[in-house]
Order: structure tokens, then C-alpha cells, then sequence
């Protein structure tokens, strides 16, 4: 274990956050007690962003060729924010993401899974010239920017309406208690879902006015906003069925609050299907933009960091920032 001054030019650096969800139950010192077989990995623990960041600096400096990410999906959204900004993006590490978070939903989609012994293995197999040991995975990061608040973060799933609050239900109702990984945001999500199919007693609208590419303005009380460069979500649902994305483009559904046949749209929505319901182009957008621009009245989240506040206007603006590579298994 080191700090980032102490880092030895290596080839694999892993950078641990002792704070992320599952590493503050054990997982952490797993961790640690497996690097002990593994002299080839370095191992950084990092308190906080300031930590985070100088860690990051000594691997651009000593050309780290993997950074192994021990941490949640806050810690990858600091990494991704970093490799974006303008001075580093001459620098290109593989990312191994490992669960370690509270809920990991990037994970799902671009984590290295198995075995941690197995992970470690494959990643110095990798390192060494067995490209066959890991699959290299291109893969969009998401750019957020607040102009107003002068703040450009980088992640891989943007959300605002009922996911911004389903978000706030998961960690004052369901982690309280316990509920970790997935399964605690899903439980949220299904109740959501089930109460926009049923009473619509829970789900909070946002209003929003958005700009998508050059298209006409679109105004109105949205029930899901939701943006993503991932292809898989929580429980493996996709909510995705517009076509042609690419690394210049992100997914963005919108689905407007009162949406006509919800449940019959939501069958076919959750597989990544167009809802093919009338007034669909009113009601249920789903599009692979380059830029989008909101005016938003309401919190939202990146990767599970919360921005905004209910009740102040926010411009958010969205866009691909290219690609980073992920090692998965």
C-alpha cells in the first residue's frame, strides 16, 4: 500500500478507495491481502478526490499502462473526469473495474469479473503480451457540463425524474437497511415503475425544456430522463431503442409524465424496443444525439453523484467524450 508520491514506475497501478460501499465491508482488506501475492501491482489508497487525482498524476507521469479501479462508480466517475480533461487525454491506460462499490452499476456492463486471484492473474497475463487473457472493450464516456457552475464531470449514466428520486428512495429507504449491490437501486426502481403503472402516487415529474442537436425545443413535465454510454442497466434492462449510436453519440430516452399505455409501452421499452404506442413521438423519444441541452427544475445524477435541487433551474449539457478502453473478462 502507498501514497501517491511513493508510486514505482509500474506497469499496473491499483488505486483502492477504502470508502466505496462494499470495500467499507471487508472488501477493502480482501483486496489488500490478495495484492500481497502480486508484487507486479502497486497499490494506491486514496481518501479523498484530492488523493484520487494526485495518484492519477504520478501514473500519467510514470506512463501506468493499467489502472485498476477498487472503488464504486464515484471513483470511476473521478478517474473518467480526469483521463477527459484537456492536458491528459494523451494518456490512455486499460481500466479494470472491479465491484466495490455500493452499487456498481457500470459494472454490469465494462467490470472485470471472476474470481479477484483469476482478475489479478489475467491482468498481469495481459500486461506481459497475452492479449487472449482480457477482451479490450471500447467503450463512450458521457460528458456532463454545468456552464453555469463552470463544472465538467465524466461518467457513463446520466438521470433525472423518477430515477433522480428513485435514487433518493433507494438510499433513505432501502441502504439503510442494509440492501447492497444492484439489488438495492432495482428494489427502488421496481416500485417506481409499478406506482407510474398503477397510482402515480410516488413518481415525481421534472419539468424540463430540451434541445436535442438542432431540433425544435421540447418542453414539458418529463416522468424519465435518462442518458447513457453503457448496454446494459440495472437487471440488465435497456431502455434504449433509438438507432445509430456511435462514439460521437450518447442514448437518450425521455418519457413524458401521464404517457399514454404505460403498461404496454413499459414491456417493450424494458427490452429496448420502441413502445410503437400512439403519439409516441409526444409522449416516449428515444434518440442517439451528439449534443443535448437541458433547462432543468430538479435534481439529477451522474453515476450516482447528485447535482441540482428541486425547484432551481439548472442547464445541463450533454455529449460523448470519446472513448476509453476497459479490460474485461
Amino acid at each position: 500500500m502507498m501514497q501517491a508520491s511513493n508510486i514505482k514506475s509500474a506497469d499496473i497501478v491499483a488505486i483502492s478507495n477504502p470508502r466505496s460501499g462494499k470495500n467499507k465491508r471487508g472488501g477493502f482488506e480482501v483486496f489488500e491481502r490478495s495484492l500481497q501475492n502480486y508484487p507486479e501491482i502497486q497499490h494506491v489508497v486514496i481518501n479523498h478526490e484530492n488523493n484520487l487525482l494526485d495518484a492519477l498524476d504520478v501514473c500519467k507521469q510514470q506512463h501506468s499502462k493499467i489502472l485498476i479501479i477498487n472503488g464504486g462508480d464515484g471513483t470511476l466517475l473521478h478517474v473518467l473526469t480526469y483521463l477527459k480533461k484537456l492536458p491528459n487525454q494523451m494518456y490512455t491506460p486499460n481500466l479494470v473495474l472491479l465491484r466495490a462499490g455500493t452499487t456498481s452499476m457500470a459494472f454490469g456492463d465494462v467490470g472485470c469479473k471472476g474470481r479477484l486471484n483469476k482478475v489479478l492473474e489475467s491482468v498481469i497475463e495481459y500486461s506481459q503480451g497475452n492479449t487472449l487473457a482480457l477482451k479490450a472493450t471500447l467503450t463512450p464516456v458521457l460528458q456532463m457540463t454545468l456552464p453555469e457552475k463552470n463544472i465538467t464531470v465524466c461518467g457513463m449514466f446520466f438521470g433525472a425524474g423518477a430515477i433522480y428520486n428513485g435514487i433518493l428512495y433507494c438510499r433513505q429507504k432501502i441502504h439503510t437497511k442494509g440492501v447492497r449491490g444492484e439489488l438495492g437501486p432495482s428494489m427502488a426502481m421496481i416500485r417506481y415503475i409499478f406506482d407510474w403503472l398503477t397510482s402515480n402516487k410516488m413518481t415525481t415529474s421534472t419539468r424540463a425544456s430540451i434541445v436535442i442537436d438542432q431540433a425544435p425545443t421540447l418542453t414539458g413535465d418529463f416522468a424519465i430522463i435518462t442518458a447513457t454510454t453503457l448496454n446494459r442497466l440495472l437487471m440488465g434492462v435497456y431502455p434504449f431503442w433509438g438507432r445509430g449510436r456511435s462514439s460521437e453519440n450518447i442514448s437518450l430516452t425521455l418519457i413524458k409524465k401521464n404517457a399514454p399505455k404505460a403498461t404496454k409501452a413499459f414491456m417493450k421499452i424494458l427490452r429496448g424496443k420502441d413502445p410503437a404506442v400512439e403519439a409516441n413521438v409526444d409522449y416516449y423519444r428515444s434518440v442517439c444525439p451528439v449534443n443535448t441541452t437541458f433547462i432543468i427544475d430538479d435534481g439529477f445524477t451522474l453515476d450516482g453523484e447528485l447535482f441540482g435541487e428541486p425547484g432551481v433551474s439548472t442547464r445541463v449539457e450533454l455529449q460523448s467524450a470519446g472513448n476509453v478502453t476497459f479490460l474485461t473478462t
